[in-house]
Parts: C-alpha cells; structure tokens; sequence
C-alpha cells in the first residue's frame, strides 16, 4: 500500500535538501534529505554525516515560501538529538555561584532599600453560577423564616391573647 500524501508544500522536499528552524540541538549540520514521510512521522537524512533521523509529524510545521539559497521547514518546538532519537529541548535555567566578595561589596553599597509594592490582589477562584444561586437561595430561605417567625410573635401571638382575655 502507497504511503500517505505529503502536504504540497513537503512535495518538493524528495528532490532537494531543505534546514529545520529552529536548527536541532546536538546535530552540527543542519542540512537535510526527506527519505520518507508517513502519517506519524517524516524520516529524514542528514546530508553530510548520512545520519537518519525519525522527526514527528506533529512538530514539524509549515514550509517557507521562499527557497533560495535553500528551503527551510520550521519547527513547531526546539528538537533535540539525544540518545540516537529527537526530543523536545527543554533549556535548564543554573542559578550562577555567588562571588566569593560579594558579601564584602553589598555591605559597601549601604542597607538594603525596600521594593516599591505594586497592588496585585490574588483572587479567589471565581464560584459558579450554580454554587451562587444555591447560597442565594438558602440566605432568601432563612430570611423568610426570620420574617415569619417575627409576624408571628408580633401579630398572631398578640391577637390571641387579646381574644382569649375578652372571653
């Protein structure tokens, strides 16, 4: 069975060698061949070291318009080669070692100022349309109950006693 269609604009990638943007991490030359190209995958050829490389579909993303001096396809995210496979790039942020003077030049540059304070107010998780309308709905509860047992006491009450005292 005949491998599924390539995207026009991966159609003229079969002749000619075309670069990834960005470039992927651990692979010195970034010019390529596109071996075969299926529903999950594109295998590609590294031109001068003859590496072949498996890249997934979903982060290659579209061609560049223009070819010259060579096509370029982008990357939907930064690849890396490890391991004989591609992976997405995760870049590792290393806090620097602090100075062994440090601590001497900081206490030369007088007591530390405080950070103007910029009114962020954190927000609670905003309730539901539903949660809103049961609370609203006990609250108009108890309310109501309040009020009926006030005319109760006030005007029920009363007026039987001055019935029963006139008998």
């Amino acid at each position: 069975m005949p491998g599924p269609p390539i995207p026009a604009s991966f159609e003229s990638l079969r002749q000619r060698p075309f670069s990834f943007y960005p470039p992927i991490v651990n692979v010195e030359h970034n010019e390529w061949i596109l071996r075969r190209a299926n529903w999950t995958d594109f295998q590609v050829i590294n031109t001068k070291t003859k590496t072949e490389l498996c890249v997934p579909r979903r982060f290659v993303g579209e061609g560049a318009l223009v070819e010259e001096p060579v096509m370029i396809v982008g990357l939907v995210k930064e690849l890396e080669y490890r391991e004989g496979e591609v992976l997405p790039h995760v870049r590792r942020v290393i806090e620097m070692p602090r100075a062994v003077n440090a601590g001497a030049s900081a206490k030369a540059m007088g007591p530390p100022r405080v950070a103007p304070v910029v009114g962020i107010r954190i927000e609670a998780e905003p309730r539901s349309r539903v949660w809103r309308l049961l609370v609203a709905t006990v609250a108009a509860a108890v309310l109501l109950c309040v009020a009926v047992v006030i005319f109760v006491q006030s005007v029920v009450i009363p007026q039987k006693h001055a019935v029963s005292k006139k008998r």
